[in-house]
């Protein structure tokens, strides 16, 4: 008998446990709208080659650091872009320049995410863009831009990374008219 008391303790013990969990959050999903240029400029007629990304750059949560800690990022638990970085910064050039994507065309742009973070209300953003014709690398160059957000909400960080990287593309873009 006091078995089977300690048996139906134990079982309405567990059943109020469940009972009070939460429900884990929603995961929240962002991707970056490009607005395209009427024209490409210098850029006219390059592909949109690999762009690559390492550590947690090469992840979908969104990263974030602490502007009174500069030596440390973190990620969301809960709040992804929708490709990883350099797939979205890929995506968003191409769709910016109205370029293809070719991976191994003649005379394409590639490109390196080496910072996609957001830093209290700045959304940073660091690039290391190039030209390649054929097998060999005729411009190289690294851009940074940050940009604040209108708002403390995470909407207004991908509207500001999308500001940054319009910041970046037309640097890259005088920097190609520069350099014919």
């Amino acid at each position: 008998m006091i078995r089977l008391l300690a048996i139906l303790v134990l079982i309405a013990g567990l059943a109020a446990c469940g009972g009070n969990v939460a429900p884990a959050p929603q995961e929240q999903f962002y991707r970056l709208q490009a607005t395209p240029l009427a024209d490409a400029g210098p850029a006219a007629g390059l592909a949109i080659g690999r762009f690559f990304a390492d550590s947690i750059y090469a992840e979908r949560p969104l990263v974030y650091g602490d502007p009174a800690d500069p030596h440390s990022a973190r990620q969301y638990h809960y709040h992804l872009w929708l490709y990883p970085p350099a797939q979205l910064v890929r995506d968003h050039l191409a769709q910016t320049l109205g370029a293809r994507q070719a991976d191994f065309a003649e005379r394409r742009i590639e490109g390196r995410v080496l910072r996609f973070d957001r830093v209290g209300r700045q959304a940073v953003v660091e690039l290391e863009l190039r030209v390649v014709q054929g097998r060999e690398a005729v411009f190289d160059r690294r851009y940074a831009a940050e940009e604040t957000a209108s708002g403390d909400g995470l909407r207004a960080h991908v509207e500001a990374s999308e500001r940054a990287l319009a910041t970046i593309y037309g640097r890259f873009l005088a920097d190609l008219r520069t350099r014919r």
